[in-house]
Parts: structure tokens; C-alpha cells; sequence
């Protein structure tokens, strides 16, 4: 995989919603441990998080700030994430970000001397997270990996379902917001952005 790798974090959600997660009984959720920069998807955002919304699938995110230097280094080995990139296959193979010989785009190092344009990874995965119904989670030194899945797994034993059916006059097909409210002080409203209607 040396000269052509990254984390195709799109893809990945695209696919795992659409060929795994639909095919799925009850509730369903993903977690991804990423620094959330996309390298390579042939899906984007926008399509990834509508895989996930049609398939019922929340997106936990696990926001795990890389490094991202210039000098070849490879995140996906033991420098980069703990375990050396096992949780949720969001390896670094390849050499490094942005420069670094085999590294972003496809190989090749930085042609020009031109500098990669700044991606903000926590901000894409907070929108993933949120409008899939799902929590950013971030890696620090209080909170662990290990303590981020137990509360993700914590958080979905505690969870009730709401469903909804909509009358025949919003029954269109296409996308539709969704806003759910509490009048409750203690209770936490986690929901995604909206639906999809089918046909």
C-alpha cells in the first residue's frame, strides 16, 4: 500500500452504511477513531452522511488528534494511534502528511513546494456525528480510548428509540428536517438532523 494511502474516512462510512449497516435488524451505530482529514474518497461528506442517515446508523466519532509534520512520518504505525491503527481500519499507510515521499495525495511528496490546505478534522466529524444522530467524542489525556467506548457503550444501554411516521401530506420523497425538543431539565435530546422518504 506504500505511495497511495490515507484514510478514505467517506468511503469507509459510505460503505459500511450502505453494504454492512442496512442490512442490519434494530439499532445500529458506528464509531470511527480518526483525526477526521479524508485522503482519496470518491464519496464526500454530504453523500457519506446521507448512507448512514438512509441505513438508520448513528456515527460516533473518537477524535484523535494526529501529527501531522512534514517529515515522512507514518501515523498509521505505533507513533500515530494507539494500537497502531486497528480500531475501525483508520490506519496511515503510506508516507506520511502532507510531504514526506509516498504520502498525500497519491505519492509523489508535495509537488510544487505548494502547501496543503488546512482541514479541520474535529469540525467534520462533529458534523458527521450530529446529523447521524451520534456524539463527538475526543482523546485527551483524561479521557482515554478504552473510557470513550465504555461511555459510547454506556450511552447506547440508555437510549430510548422514538419513531415517527409522517402524515400523507409530508410523505414526499427526499430529505426532511427533524427537531425534537424536552421540556425535561435532566434528560439529553440526541438525534440526527433529519430523513430520508423514500419513493
Amino acid at each position: 500500500m506504500r505511495g497511495g494511502g490515507g484514510t478514505q474516512l467517506y468511503d469507509a462510512i459510505y460503505l459500511a452504511s450502505n453494504e454492512l449497516m442496512k442490512k442490519q435488524q434494530g439499532r445500529k451505530a458506528l464509531i470511527v477513531l480518526t483525526d477526521g482529514v479524508d485522503r482519496g474518497s470518491k464519496e464526500t461528506l454530504n453523500t457519506a452522511i446521507e448512507a448512514a442517515q438512509r441505513a438508520d446508523t448513528v456515527v460516533y466519532s473518537i477524535y484523535f488528534k494526529g501529527e501531522h509534520g512534514g517529515g515522512g512520518g507514518n501515523n498509521g504505525g505505533n507513533g500515530g494511534y494507539p494500537g497502531g491503527g486497528r480500531h475501525g481500519g483508520m490506519g496511515y499507510p503510506g508516507g506520511g502528511y502532507p510531504g514526506g515521499g509516498g504520502g498525500y495525495p497519491r505519492g509523489g511528496g508535495n509537488p510544487g513546494g505548494q502547501s496543503e490546505p488546512k482541514v479541520d478534522g474535529k469540525k467534520i466529524l462533529t458534523q458527521l456525528s450530529e446529523e447521524t444522530g451520534g456524539r463527538l467524542f475526543e482523546v485527551s489525556k483524561k479521557e482515554t480510548v478504552d473510557q470513550i467506548y465504555a461511555q459510547i457503550a454506556d450511552e447506547l444501554r440508555s437510549q430510548y428509540v422514538l419513531g415517527y411516521t409522517p402524515d400523507k401530506a409530508n410523505s414526499q420523497a427526499g430529505y426532511h428536517k427533524l427537531v425534537l425538543t424536552t421540556d425535561k431539565k435532566d434528560v439529553t435530546v440526541q438525534t440526527r438532523a433529519g430523513y430520508y422518504a423514500e419513493e
